[in-house]
């Protein structure tokens, strides 16, 4: 990939360079003298450099606006867009182009997060008191904490519940921090985790209720233009992915077909 032999300062500057070209279709030097704080020669020299790479077609420059242009013969060279760059330039701007909701995961007590980690790495069983949603009261467990999954809003634990004998999904901030990871003894008798080490292959296509214009809508929306979508997740992450993409909700933009699982080979599993 471009700019991949230039030091990692000079680099980050021109894949940024590259974005907003990409993005805004112009650029400055003050763009990167705002952004990083260099001096206007360095800019300069940024700039010549870029030109290089991305050849003189591909740029031209306005004397009026003072600013580099993205000609039809511009084409990146810091690899495919995403919507990501997106939002770090838009949160870089002033005013009220773009706002997000809070991150919920910043009120998740890391204090809680360090035992359950420090307890995966360390093969170890740890007794918590958790309160579920089930239970009206909290309740002591024995666990044998043994990975974590992301619903994409937030982190969950994956663990052994020695006290129901089962596989358990826990919300770590509902673990009572200040009666919890007293008692500790090496983990043993957790059984093979099947579900984490299983796929479960789902087909999906727009729901039979939406009009021809919507199905084609959400086939735009989700990424695919045949008649259906197949997606494979872990059998343990079915139930994320189901509420994620509102598979479960009563009017669903997208329809489960089929649903099957098959075990992950042993390469998969150790990739994995």
């Amino acid at each position: 990939m471009a700019f991949d032999d230039l030091k990692h300062a000079q680099k980050e500057r021109l894949e940024y360079l590259d974005r907003l070209l990409f993005w805004d279709g112009a650029a400055t030097r003050s763009s990167l003298i705002d952004r990083f704080g260099i001096s206007n020669p360095q800019a300069a020299l940024d700039f010549k450099m870029y030109l290089q790479a991305a050849g003189r077609e591909a740029l031209k420059y306005d004397a009026s606006s003072k600013r580099y242009l993205a000609t039809e013969r511009f084409s990146r060279l810091s690899g495919e867009a995403s919507t990501d760059e997106l939002e770090e330039l838009l949160g870089g701007r002033r005013g009220a182009l773009y706002d997000m909701l809070p991150d919920l995961q910043r009120t998740q007590n890391v204090r809680v997060f360090r035992p359950l980690y420090r307890a995966v790495l360390a093969n170890e069983a740890i007794e918590i008191v958790y309160q579920s949603m089930r239970d009206p009261e909290p309740e002591t467990r024995w666990i044998a904490p043994l990975r974590f999954a992301s619903d994409g809003v937030r982190l969950h634990l994956r663990a052994w519940c020695y006290t129901r004998q089962g596989f358990r999904d826990f919300i770590p901030s509902r673990i009572d921090v200040s009666r919890s990871f007293i008692n500790r003894r090496a983990a043993s008798d957790v059984p093979k985790d099947d579900d984490w080490y299983s796929w479960a292959i789902l087909k999906l296509k727009p729901h039979d209720d939406l009009t021809d214009d919507q199905k084609r809508v959400v086939r735009i929306e989700f990424g695919f233009d045949g008649d259906c979508l197949e997606i494979r997740i872990r059998k343990a992450l079915e139930f994320y992915t189901e509420r994620r993409w509102g598979l479960d909700q009563e009017n669903p933009r997208l329809k489960c077909v089929s649903r099957d699982y098959e075990a992950m080979t042993e390469d998969e599993i150790h990739e994995g």
